[in-house]
């Protein structure tokens, strides 16, 4: 049995995967941003750990979800899940903190959580997409979560540390016209979390899809855009990594 935390597990990938590790009979925390939210999904997987709330857009809420799933953990794997498609009404969102909404839940508050949270005993994974081949060198319109699989990975060796790209899948932020099933990025996902899956034997810092590793955009492997990558979170959260203050 492994203990699990997946952001963003309220539909979509995260939801599938939760359900099918919840039936293999693992231990199951979810997250919900808001309380309708969590009740929607407690009634869905009822077998589910428990349900932490905690929207991403918000820096003090995030510092708070940390906070909640130290006090229920420690976890074997987590999972930063949660994310906003470019295409939604919320990319444009400019959130109470005065930052894009889209860099607050897909790029800060994977940092954030990471920072806070105590580091799970096995693995980590950040949700990436293959829409981080359209970033470029300055970090203006980057996909970041590459980055931090192996900024993370150079820092902590003693876990699994990877960016995983799960494909154009039809969801909410992929639309039904993407030709990939929920359930092949679930299965995925799960396997990886329970350790059962390949993508689990993968090098630490690597990118991978559902397939196995991939070749990322080497701009996200140039150590010193890393580093101001973390810089930047650092400075906007006044939050560290462990270690680093």
């Amino acid at each position: 049995m492994v203990r699990v935390f997946i952001t963003g597990s309220t539909d979509g990938i995260g939801q599938a995967a939760a359900k099918i590790l919840i039936d293999q009979g693992h231990e199951v925390t979810l997250h919900a941003r808001n309380a309708d939210r969590a009740a929607s999904v407690q009634a869905a997987l009822p077998k589910a750990k428990q349900v932490l709330i905690g929207d991403l857009k918000s820096i003090a809420e995030t510092k708070q979800l940390a906070r909640d799933a130290n006090a229920v953990g420690p976890f074997d794997a987590i999972v930063h899940n949660a994310g906003i498609g470019y295409g939604s009404t919320s990319s444009k969102e400019v959130t109470s903190d005065k930052i894009s909404a889209v860099f607050a839940v897909n790029t800060l508050a994977p940092y954030i959580l990471t920072c806070l949270m105590e580091k799970p005993t096995t693995r980590l994974l950040f949700m990436s997409s293959d829409s981080h081949w359209g970033g470029d060198g300055s970090l203006r319109n980057a996909e970041h979560s590459n980055s931090y699989g192996n900024t993370f990975a150079r820092r902590w060796d003693d876990i699994q540390i990877i960016s995983m790209h799960p494909g154009w899948v039809r969801t909410k932020m992929g639309g039904m016209a993407a030709p990939g099933s929920v359930s092949t990025s679930a299965k995925a996902l799960a396997g990886w979390c329970s350790g059962e899956s390949p993508l689990a034997k993968v090098k630490s810092g690597a990118f991978v899809t559902t397939g196995g590793e991939s070749s990322p955009h080497s701009g996200s492997e140039v150590v010193d855009k890393q580093e101001e990558l973390l810089g930047i979170c650092k400075r906007i959260s006044d939050c560290f990594v462990p270690g680093e203050n």
